[in-house]
């Protein structure tokens, strides 16, 4: 279940990232179109690969633009999300190389115990992070977690 949330929340994290994706579905759903006009043109055949349409019925025409539609629309999403799941990564690493990381949360486990923590990410099951001073990546059923605080909220301070 988590596999199949985690795009859409990954979509309404960020104004800019859905706007981005709203914006590509736009365009893709306008994309045959624009493929039946500007077929002829050079960086269009070479960009989306068209072959000729000539001996196509209206009917196969449309469908073979959709398809190259669809295909193209998942391209760019798998792109994306493989691009920035990557990227997120790396800069994650590249902050823990160089301690720069911010242990802005507190986790208050069940035991009485506290701790400032790094947050890499969570699912419905676990939680998955840093401990400040420790370079390994420690996972925590969520129900041994008694309270989160936000230590430090840099909207409000």
């Amino acid at each position: 279940m988590d596999i199949l949330i985690s795009p859409i929340a990954e979509f309404t994290s960020n104004p800019v990232i859905l706007g981005a994706i709203i914006l590509l579905f736009l365009l893709h759903f306008y994309l045959p179109s624009f493929l039946a006009k500007n077929k002829d043109l050079p960086f269009v055949k070479k960009s989306f690969e068209l072959k000729s349409t000539d001996g196509l019925s209206p009917q196969e025409t449309k469908s073979y633009y959709n398809g190259i539609a669809i295909k193209s629309l998942v391209i760019f999403l798998l792109s994306f999300f493989l691009g920035y799941g990557l990227a997120g990564g790396y800069f994650t690493k590249k902050k823990l190389k160089e301690n720069r990381l911010d242990y802005s949360y507190q986790l208050d486990f069940n035991e009485g115990e506290s701790k400032n923590v790094f947050i890499i990410g969570n699912n419905s099951l676990y939680y998955f992070y840093l401990i400040k001073g420790d370079k390994k990546i420690k996972i925590t059923p969520l129900s041994s977690i008694k309270n989160i605080a936000l230590v430090e909220n840099k909207m409000i301070d």
